[in-house]
C-alpha cells in the first residue's frame, strides 16, 4: 500500500486534480447544451416569425391584385360610357354598370369605394373619383385613398385608479 501511494506522488498527480477537471468539463458541457438549446429556441423563434411575415407579405399582395382587378374593370367601364354626353349621364351609366358588382359601393355621385380582406380584421380599401372630363394625368378617375384599414376594437382602458375622496378622509382622520 505504501509503494502506491508513493507511486502517486512520485507522478505527479493527485486524486483532487483529477476530481476538479472532471468536474470543470461537466460545467463546460452543461454550458455548451445550454447555450446549443437557446440558439434552437431561438432559431424557432425567427422561423415562425418569418413565416408570419411572409404570410402577411402574400396576403398583402393578393389584396393589392385583386383591387387593381377591380380598378380594370372600373377603367373598362369608364371607357365603354365615355360615348354618352354629358357628367350626368356618364355618372348614371357607371352607377348602373358597377354598383354592387366585386363589393363597390357609390358613397356619394362621383366617388365609388370598395375592401379587399387582408386577414380577419384586416382590409385594403380602395376609393377612387370619377370625372367625365379627364383629370391632369388623362384619366377619368383619381385615386384617392388606397391603404389598409382595420375593424378590430382592441378597446383601450381608459380607467385610472384614482383614490376616491372617502379614503382619503379616512386616511387624514386616522391620525
Amino acid at each position: 500500500m505504501k509503494d502506491n501511494a508513493a507511486s502517486d506522488r512520485s507522478s505527479g498527480r493527485s486524486v483532487i486534480s483529477i476530481g476538479t477537471t472532471t468536474i470543470v468539463l461537466i460545467f463546460v458541457l452543461i454550458c455548451l447544451l445550454t447555450f446549443s438549446v437557446l440558439s434552437l429556441v431561438s432559431a424557432r423563434a425567427n422561423m415562425r416569425l418569418s413565416q408570419k411575415s411572409a404570410d402577411r407579405t402574400t396576403a398583402y399582395y393578393e389584396a393589392e391584385n385583386k383591387s387593381n382587378d377591380i380598378l380594370m374593370q372600373v377603367s373598362d367601364s369608364i371607357e365603354k360610357n365615355l360615348s354618352v354626353s354629358d357628367q350626368e349621364t356618364f355618372l348614371e351609366h357607371m352607377h348602373t354598370d358597377l354598383d354592387g358588382t366585386y363589393g363597390i359601393t357609390f358613397p356619394n355621385d362621383h366617388t365609388l369605394t370598395w375592401t379587399v380582406p387582408l386577414s380577419r380584421n384586416q382590409y385594403l380599401k380602395a376609393e377612387v373619383l370619377l370625372s367625365f372630363q379627364p383629370f391632369s394625368d388623362g384619366n377619368h378617375y383619381k385615386i384617392t385613398c388606397w391603404n389598409t384599414i382595420t375593424d378590430y376594437d382592441w378597446g383601450a382602458d381608459q380607467s385610472l385608479p384614482l383614490l376616491e375622496s372617502d379614503a382619503l378622509q379616512d386616511m387624514l382622520t386616522e391620525e
